[in-house]
């Protein structure tokens, strides 16, 4: 009855502060783009709507200011709420054979119908207390971390994604701030036996599994969810214990969680870029129209105040998507510093080549100069620190890359590759005064996948014209390991399916269920594949090297080639 009552109450009152707190701001950046559209377009309408929220403001910020009067300045029912809920979560936790992991199996009925406000309520108090000067000190925060940790990854537990993301979001206000000040939080995560033992694995798997909410909204909801993991993932890794955590999961997970983390990464990395790349242009064509003040004075005042509003919606769309774009090839960049075996695995070294290979594309290639921008950093767009973190990448890989299968990686990207780029960007890198050490490296690395891209096109002339038995059905390229799908019993390539797999564990064909586990090796149509490579003279031809680099070296230009 306790917690019923305070989710009536307390709870709903947290609520209602927050969503009018929104509003003043939401009403407060409307204010400005209408003051703007005024500015440029005056009109009499415009004076209307202006004063209009203005009022609006006054009379939502005299609400605020009563809500903060009656629930912040009460200190004690804060902490006696923050006392009820605590006992609460240990009652809960006891439910489930108390504080202890891995959690059983089957989750206990008693647990399972419990009402769902319960642990949502208690996290919310904790945001909302986590941001109150003071409001924290002399709590016992141990059995909120423990439970926090126990079930932010435990879907069979708690099945709501954003109740456990919540949870994520809690730890994030507890989070020591990067600013060299001792915090009372520090020792949650770094002198916490669970939080060492689980934290990093459990946010890794959320990250993992956020990817489907369920929720209409789940393509965009899952960046928000995703940017406040990684800020705590960016915190723990400067924590020796949590980073020697994080590099033995990665060993042990190698072809598990870890590599579905790092496909979403580089997934969300690419769209994130792209996005905010594109509507650079789009904004930059609306600022060339907007500047030319005699062709925009006899433009009609309605698509006048439409185009402005536009403008101002896509400065914050970048402003947000490049903030996003840049946590995540950050994190790309200081893990794969320490952990490159995942990277070139055979499902994601060509994945991660292209995207680097893109990236590289857009910052140095012909049409870099259309993104240059009158403040780059109001929209959090930084492309020198942009390519020194990609170039550092292309460099960490290629230190961990002891069969040298990277370069044929990166000069088989038919779409972005191109070797002039290499010495492009080290000329930029030299201007800015990154480290000679680095450039060289990547310098090194260019001429290794120039080599490669001219070993390819020999070994692609010498195969001649290849049987379309042999050419993966999804990327038409000379199959390496070929594997039959039980449900559709096409043939494909094993590198390809599992790359798909990492996204999405359907038969590409037909949609029915399928993992990795589930393909079944086509060991005639592999013998079939090697005779052919013999039969073409390749091994006698091919200056000395075998069947499996001649296989290794085989282009996606094959399968442009047939797609033409």
């Amino acid at each position: 009855m306790t917690a019923r009552v305070l989710n009536l109450g307390l709870l709903k009152a947290f609520s209602d502060f927050k969503h009018l707190v929104q509003d003043i701001s939401r009403a407060e950046d409307t204010l400005a783009t209408l003051k703007a559209t005024q500015g440029q377009t005056p009109s009499s309408q415009l004076n209307l709507e202006i004063t209009r929220i203005e009022k609006e403001i006054e009379l939502s910020s005299q609400e605020k200011l009563c809500y903060e009067a009656q629930i912040l300045r009460d200190g004690d029912l804060i902490q006696h709420a923050l006392s009820f809920y605590r006992l609460m979560i240990v009652w809960l936790v006891d439910l489930v054979g108390g504080f202890k992991m891995p959690l059983p199996d089957t989750c206990p009925m008693e647990f399972a119908c419990m009402p769902e406000h319960f642990v949502e309520d208690a996290m919310e108090l904790l945001i909302f207390a986590s941001r109150i000067p003071k409001a924290l000190d002399g709590v016992l925060l141990d059995d909120f971390m423990n439970f926090i940790i126990m079930f932010m990854a435990s879907p069979k537990y708690i099945r709501n994604p954003y109740l456990r993301s919540k949870m994520v979001e809690v730890l994030n206000c507890w989070m020591p701030r990067r600013s060299g000040s001792s915090s009372a939080t520090a020792t949650l995560f770094e002198g916490h036996q669970m939080s060492l033992e689980y934290l990093v694995r459990n946010l890794l798997k959320l990250y993992v599994d956020i990817e489907f909410t369920g929720s209409h909204t789940q393509f965009y909801d899952k960046f928000n969810i995703r940017h406040n993991i990684a800020e705590l993932l960016e915190y723990l890794w400067q924590v020796p214990s949590h980073r020697n955590a994080w590099r033995q999961i990665a060993k042990e997970e190698e072809k598990g969680v870890y590599l579905n983390f790092l496909n979403f990464l580089i997934n969300d990395s690419i769209y994130l870029l792209d996005e905010s790349l594109n509507k650079i242009l789009e904004l930059k064509v609306i600022e060339a129209e907007m500047s030319n003040t005699a062709e925009w004075e006899r433009r009609p005042a309605q698509e006048r105040q439409e185009r402005t509003r536009l403008f101002h919606s896509q400065e914050n769309i970048i402003r947000i998507d490049m903030k996003l774009a840049n946590e995540d090839v950050s994190m790309l960049a200081f893990t794969s510093e320490q952990i490159v075996a995942p990277f070139l695995l055979p499902e994601m070294i060509e994945r991660v080549a292209s995207m680097l290979n893109y990236f590289l594309l857009q910052l140095v290639g012909p049409q870099r100069k259309s993104l240059t921008l009158k403040d780059p950093e109001k929209y959090e767009f930084r492309p020198k620190q942009l390519l020194k973190q990609i170039v550092c990448i292309y460099v960490h890989l290629a230190r961990g890359d002891t069969q040298n299968l990277f370069p044929a990686a990166i000069s088989s990207d038919g779409r972005s590759y191109n070797e002039q780029l290499f010495s492009a960007a080290a000329d930029v890198l030299w201007k800015i005064g990154e480290d000679g050490r680095i450039i060289q490296e990547f310098i090194e690395l260019g001429a290794k996948a120039k080599a490669a891209a001219s070993e390819a096109m020999d070994a692609e002339a010498a195969l001649g014209d290849i049987p379309d038995e042999f050419l993966d059905p999804i990327q038409y390229t000379l199959m390496k390991d070929p594997v039959i799908l039980p449900s559709s019993r096409i043939t494909v390539d094993r590198p390809v399916i599992q790359r798909h797999l990492l996204s999405d564990a359907t038969d590409p064909f037909n949609r029915s269920h399928l993992t990795a586990d589930m393909l079944i090796p086509n060991t005639e149509l592999k013998a079939k594949i090697e005779e052919f490579i013999k039969s073409q003279g390749l091994k006698r031809h091919g200056e000395g090297l075998n069947i499996q680099s001649i296989k290794d070296t085989i282009q996606t230009t094959n399968g442009d080639m047939l797609i033409d």
